[in-house]
């Protein structure tokens, strides 16, 4: 009888990102705040069909896919640190004289640059976690959601999958799925 070794992937254990390796994953990871409950999402696009259709027949020659738009996998972070904005956004953060401090974010003058290393980590279950990993990804975060009196503030992070190229031109895979045993 065969045996299953099918995870249970559920749950948001960690998240968190690196400075992009040469190719590679990064491997000095930050840990960013839990995200938000439920706001993890996987935005992977539907392939576009292109076909070659002929006169006569009801049914294409031949059909060929290709990529229709950016993959990414998006998050919210609830009412997050002046740091976590800036390490997601951009920006700096004035934290004022020895004498009068303060702890105050400021926009970029343009839009950032952001590409990491990311990688959203499941629960353990059943002996096991799953390890999704964005080998380059770009980063693209804003303010999404302002503070009410039932609702907190969100910072909606977007990390879009890029090619994950080293200097010397070869190209590794920019996307992995990792099951690990937990002891």
């Amino acid at each position: 009888m065969a045996v299953d070794k099918r995870p249970i992937a559920m749950g948001v254990g960690a998240i968190r990102i690196a400075e992009v390796g040469d190719g590679i994953p990064g491997a000095e990871f930050t840990v960013l705040p839990l995200p938000y409950k439920g706001s993890v999402a996987f935005n992977f696009q539907d392939p576009k069909e292109v076909k070659i259709e002929t006169e006569g027949s009801d049914e294409p020659l031949y059909i060929e896919f290709v990529k229709d738009g950016s993959d990414y996998i998006e998050f919210s972070i609830p009412t997050p640190s002046n740091e976590t904005i800036k390490l997601l956004m951009g920006g700096t953060i004035d934290t004022g004289t020895e004498e009068a401090t303060k702890d105050v974010w400021k926009e970029a003058a343009s839009i950032p640059s952001i590409s990491k290393t990311f990688q959203c980590e499941t629960l353990p279950k059943a002996g096991k976690k799953v390890i999704y990993t964005i080998v380059n990804g770009k980063i693209a975060a804003k303010l999404s959601q302002a503070p009410g009196a039932e609702q907190a503030e969100l910072l909606l992070v977007r990390v879009y999958k890029q090619a994950a190229i080293s200097a010397e031109g070869v190209k590794g895979y920019a996307f992995s799925r990792e099951v690990v045993a937990v002891v």
